[in-house]
């Protein structure tokens, strides 16, 4: 799909995202804001995954420090305003230090490496526990807000934080970082005989992909009030993100965010009529789905258009 068409089509769901709270209940509602939220985790996957070629199935590792960085953050006065920024800044400061030493890795060793450093930082967060709550889990201030001006407020969040990370990987897919990170997509060793600095390059995607993945880490916290290791460092987070990414298309603007939106929607309506065979169908869904449209929805879409008409020569005239 072109990029004018994408441009549309995300003009068209923008559209219909800011004008839904008028019309859908507080359970749409829910829903929706958690549509947003895993498109913004596709997203930071598919910096660090679609552009650079780094597949990172531990990528929920910035989605918990996002979400604890924001809890400590607000216990100790912080208004969420500024403790999700800071929350932002530290999934960002730690995806650039470890980025050094971790992104050396290739293939299934950088995967296997980020869910090593996921269940790391699991325990860290346990051991703190005079911070962090420890395996007891951290409860948050509560906000003076009704809950139904609530649930709104996180909803624009969020949806905020899904524009912006969609922005900024259009930007990514014009921009110098982005032909790189393609270049060493392809080959790395080709990249670097061609000067670009494959190491440079790979840091600043995982440190974007980081950033993403902790701002809504850190939302997540304020909407749920209370956190709890288990579930703020669950690597399923970066599993699913991964399936809606591939869902969509990896490597394009706009793929990430139909992904997600797909596959949680269907995984609801699952949910709804089929609740004890759930994650049996939807696993037959998402190989059904991998092994007919392994490139994603938008390419099988583009190939669905009929070819452009081509005039006759002037002989057959």
């Amino acid at each position: 799909m072109s990029d004018t068409r994408q441009l549309v089509l995300a003009a068209v769901l923008l559209a219909a995202a800011l004008a839904a709270p008028a019309f859908v209940g507080n359970y749409w509602l829910r829903v929706l804001t958690t549509v947003f939220m895993f498109g913004v985790v596709a997203q930071g996957l598919n910096v660090i995954v679609g552009f650079a070629g780094y597949h990172a199935f531990g990528n929920s590792v910035f989605f918990g420090i996002g979400a604890y960085a924001t809890g400590v953050g607000m216990t100790l006065g912080l208004p969420v305003w500024i403790a999700v920024p800071v929350a932002v800044l530290a999934a960002t400061l730690v995806a650039a230090i470890l980025g050094w030493p971790l992104l050396r890795l290739r293939g299934h060793y950088f995967a296997i490496a980020t869910v090593a450093l996921n269940a790391a930082a699991t325990e860290a967060i346990i051991n703190i526990g005079g911070v962090t709550g420890g395996a007891q889990g951290l409860p948050l201030p509560f906000s003076a807000l009704p809950p139904t001006t609530l649930y709104r407020i996180i909803y624009f969040a969020m949806l905020a934080a899904l524009v912006l990370a969609t922005g900024v990987v259009f930007w990514l897919s014009r921009s110098r970082l982005g032909y790189a990170l393609r270049a060493l997509r392809d080959s790395e060793d080709g990249a670097e005989v061609m000067g670009v600095d494959t190491v440079r390059a790979k840091i600043l995607a995982w440190m974007i992909s980081a950033a993403m993945t902790g701002a809504v880490g850190g939302l997540w916290a304020y909407w749920l009030t209370f956190i709890e290791v288990g579930t703020a460092f669950d690597v399923s987070i970066s599993v699913r993100g991964y399936v809606m990414m591939l869902l969509g298309g990896m490597g394009t603007v706009i793929g990430p965010v139909i992904g997600a939106a797909l596959f949680q929607l269907v995984g609801d309506a699952i949910w709804s009529h089929f609740s004890g065979i759930h994650n049996l169908l939807l696993g037959a869904l998402v190989m059904a789905v991998v092994l007919m449209v392994p490139r994603g929805l938008l390419d099988s879409l583009s190939r669905l258009r009929p070819p452009a008409r081509r005039g006759r020569r002037p002989a057959e005239a």
